[in-house]
């Protein structure tokens, strides 16, 4: 007789027992398939949040309501005809927004702060840009033969069909409407009356004495800024959500994977309609295609006809639409391309400057949005380009760019190393993307119209973005009747030379002319230009544009050239010999009185693209550490016997032989030699060559006051909004009240006042004489996010943006009052005023550390007036 085991036994025995004492599952709830109403959209005053860290431009907009209302009237219009426009038309009427953006700060003097001469200049370039808008007119298609492209990506297929004698027809009808004109619009169906919704002129009707409205709003940033349809109601009573169409999608067989109780995954559709028809009133709603589709892979996005009857909606005809599923890390397989691609990220450097993060975040989603069209649907481009007329316009934007990208090589010999190492991915990268096309079934044709139009996309919007226009940009201009391009679209090496004029010593050395023509220009040059002969861009010498051809350099030394000239942030010919390890002309300088040990300096802010700007920004470079990271072993014995292995600066020996172990130039072997030569500690600079330290340039400076060494730097400490309080205390009890105050202050900050903490604890010292040894009064708070509310008890203070400097508290060397004379004092050793403001800054990321900021100002930075 089996033995009726209790359930605590079972436990011991197999999952398959254990299934028998299980309580049973409850059954799931039932979907809520009532329709939501949506949350109000959050509004801005600009087409931007005015919040947080902007650029000087973007203050001054948000600081006037006119001009933050022209720009959002702006940016809403340009969005608009982005949508209108087919997707060639589309890249370059982005590609031109995004220069007119650029273009704003050059052609206005944008001050720091809001001023009224700035906006005054703002509100007539957003006036002119404005009018110009309005007068645009979208280019009609140049030819309207053959099928659209689209129709090769989508087609309306009937898959639940409640109507019989209305779903089928209706089917036919919309891929004849794709097929000729591309995404179909009810108002081209005969016997349709469109009443309301995308492709409508409004978004209300009254229908049968109710009032219908479709909700129509724009998606935002991370839908391209289309404008797309998150609802409709009638009556003011939500009868259609986002998630209406997925209910009814889930009702279908082996319906694609997608939640039933979830939306369309986009939160909107990309168009509902509502019309009238045979004495109906129906509404079509279809959801996103492309790069936005919900559809993911082995998916459809979907479209459903209802019929609006009353305050109900009957479900009639569902369809399947976009039909070819995203394809998933296409670009995985192009290696060169990805080369590509990698070359002209690192030659633009990041975003200048002038653009906002919300333009930055603009910029990266619409490139994604473009590339995945264009490699995944390249049918649309190659179809846009024939259908519009883009050709001409595109080969006109095509020539500029390898223009621009010529004229940018031409400033320094790292620049054209640069592009010497670009060009030859040029063709190769075509030749993937031709063979990728080929193999998504397109023809030669095709594929060669699809890979060109990647290709100049990728290439145009690189150099694009490496300055800001000086010149005011107009807006793309109709397709002239004819363009004679001067370059294919993938040039080889050495095209974009042929048939050149170079007009400067600079360029022909460069270029690597013969010694005649390096003669001829020397002649001309040290007889006309004084003793700039020989400069390029930036100040660039000519003997560092010579140095990967020795025997050019030998005629200019010869010349008497001053082989000590440098660049703007002070870059020597010796210098960027060593750099690419060229030991003849290493040797050469050094025996023309280079001098070893001259150093670069941090220059902010200069420069063309990326490499440029991160080499002035850098600063503190020398020949030696250069080399000792890029060069062989023959160019650093050079350096090393000129005497180069001397402490530039604090920490200079260790920087050497750090760099020294990354040097893919040398040999294991030949490592091991230098390393005994160059990882030790260095002798000082002899006297002569020292070289005063300053602040404004990134130099620590060590300050000796009472017997205690401070390290003084110079910062820019940001503008912020301080939450807090007031604090009075003595010395004494200063360190005990401010840890309980701090945690009260954050806690306020954040539980009642509803804000994010920005940074770490911050102590002001508005008035410093005021502090002595027996009273200190400070405003004790924490840096918050703009735009912060009330609170009793509490206030804000804003912080505008000031020169500090900086250094670090040790509590058993340093004192507060001898810290704030160290700082005094070193300020005006450097030739800056002291204010009587300070802060004291308590980090505690990667460990607690305290440090002292006094507010200083630079009369140098002002003309020399205090």
């Amino acid at each position: 007789m089996p033995v009726k085991l209790p359930c605590s036994s079972v436990l011991l025995l197999s999952a398959a027992l254990l299934a028998g004492c299980a309580a049973p599952v409850p059954p799931k709830p039932p979907i809520d398939t009532t329709p939501k109403a949506r949350q109000p959209l959050l509004q801005t005053r600009a087409s931007f949040d005015c919040s947080g860290a902007l650029p000087a431009v973007h203050r001054q907009i948000c600081a006037d309501d006119a001009l933050a209302r022209l720009d959002k009237e702006l940016v809403a219009h340009q969005h608009r005809l982005q949508q209108e426009l087919d997707p060639v038309g589309s890249l370059l009427l982005a590609a031109n927004h995004r220069q007119w953006l650029l273009s704003r700060g050059e052609l206005c003097s944008i001050a720091a702060e809001p001023d009224a001469q700035s906006q005054a200049c703002l509100t007539g370039l957003y006036r002119k840009r404005s009018r110009e808008l309005e007068g645009w007119r979208i280019p009609q298609p140049v030819s309207n033969t053959g099928a659209h492209a689209l129709s090769s990506y989508a087609e309306y297929r009937l898959v639940d069909n409640r109507a019989s004698g209305l779903c089928e027809p209706l089917e036919q009808e919309l891929n004849r409407d794709l097929r000729s004109n591309g995404e179909p619009s009810p108002a081209r169906l005969s016997g349709v009356g469109l009443l309301a919704g995308s492709h409508a002129d409004v978004a209300n009707a009254s229908v049968d004495g109710r009032e219908v409205r479709v909700e129509l709003y724009n998606a935002g940033l991370y839908a391209g800024y289309q404008i797309r349809a998150r609802g409709m109601s009638i009556d003011g009573k939500p009868l259609l959500d986002d998630a209406t169409l997925a209910h009814w999608i889930a009702e279908q067989p082996n319906y694609g994977g997608r939640a039933h109780a979830a939306s369309s995954q986009t939160g909107d559709y990309g168009s509902i309609d509502v019309f009238q028809r045979a004495g109906r009133t129906h509404v079509l709603v279809n959801e996103t295609w492309g790069f936005h589709s919900p559809a993911a892979r082995g998916e459809s996005a979907y479209a459903g006809l209802y019929q609006l009857a009353g305050a109900t909606l009957q479900p009639l005809c569902l369809y399947q639409t976009y039909l070819t599923p995203p394809r998933t890390n296409t670009l995985a397989g192009l290696s060169v391309y990805a080369q590509l691609q990698a070359g002209l990220e690192d030659i633009v450097g990041h975003p200048l400057p002038g653009m906002a993060q919300h333009e930055r975040r603009d910029d990266f989603q619409g490139w994604k949005e473009q590339q995945w069209t264009l490699l995944n649907l390249p049918l649309l481009g190659v179809d846009a380009l024939s259908r519009h007329g883009h050709e001409a316009v595109l080969r006109q934007r095509h020539d500029r760019a390898l223009e621009g990208l010529f004229d940018w090589s031409e400033r320094n010999l790292n620049n054209k190393q640069a592009y010497r190492r670009l060009l030859p991915m040029l063709q190769p990268a075509q030749q993937e993307l031709r063979q990728l096309f080929t193999g998504q079934g397109l023809d030669d044709r095709d594929a060669d119209v699809a890979a060109d139009l990647l290709l100049h996309a990728t290439l145009a919007r690189a150099v694009e973005s490496l300055a800001a226009p000086s010149q005011p940009v107009q807006l793309p201009s109709p397709p002239p009747a004819a363009w004679q391009p001067r370059y294919a679209i993938a040039p080889a090496p050495g095209d974009l030379e042929r048939g050149r004029q170079f007009a400067t010593l600079h360029s022909v050395l460069l270029n690597n002319a013969p010694a005649n023509v390096v003669a001829d220009f020397i002649a001309y040059e040290s007889a006309s230009r004084g003793e700039q002969w020989g400069r390029g861009p930036d100040g660039d010498p000519a003997a560092a544009a010579a140095v990967m051809q020795p025997d050019n350099l030998q005629l200019l030394l010869g010349a008497g050239i001053d082989p000590e000239q440098h660049n703007r942030w002070d870059k020597t010919a010796l210098m960027s010999a060593a750099e690419h390890n060229q030991p003849r002309s290493v040797a050469l300088l050094l025996q023309h009185g280079a001098n070893v040990h001259r150093r670069t300096r941090q220059q902010m802010g200069m420069g063309i693209g990326g490499l440029e700007r991160r080499e002035a920004e850098q600063g503190r470079q020398t020949a030696l550490l250069l080399a000792a990271a890029h060069a062989g072993e023959e160019t650093l014995q050079l350096l090393l016997e000129a005497g180069a292995a001397r402490q530039a600066w604090e920490g200079y020996d260790r920087q050497v032989c750090t760099a020294l172990q990354a040097n893919a130039e040398l040999a294991s072997a030949e490592r091991e030699r230098l390393q005994g030569l160059l990882c030790g500690t260095y002798a000082a600079l002899p006297a002569a060559e020292r070289e005063q330290l300053d602040v404004r340039r990134g130099d620590v400076l060590p300050y000796r006051l009472d017997g205690v060494e401070y390290r003084v730097s110079l910062r820019q400490r940001p503008a912020s909004s301080l939450f807090g309080r007031t604090l009075q205390s003595t010395p004494d009890k200063l360190d005990q009240q401010v840890r309980s105050l701090a945690v009260k202050v954050g806690t306020a900050a954040v539980r009642r006042g509803h804000m994010q903490l920005t940074g770490p604890l911050t102590l002001y010292a508005p008035d410093l004489a005021a502090n002595s040894a027996t009273e200190v009064q400070l405003y004790l708070g924490y840096p918050v996010s703009s735009g912060a509310g009330h609170v009793a008890g509490y206030s804000v203070l804003n912080q505008p943006a000031t020169q500090i400097l900086s250094v670090r508290f040790d509590t058993e060397r340093n004192d507060s009052v001898g810290t704030w004379r160290a700082l005094t004092a070193a300020a005006r050793e450097q030739g800056l005023v002291p204010a009587n403001q300070g802060f004291i800054v308590v980090h505690t990321r990667g460990g607690r550390a305290t440090e002292y900021q006094l507010v200083v100002t630079d009369p140098a930075a002002n003309g020399g007036a205090d």
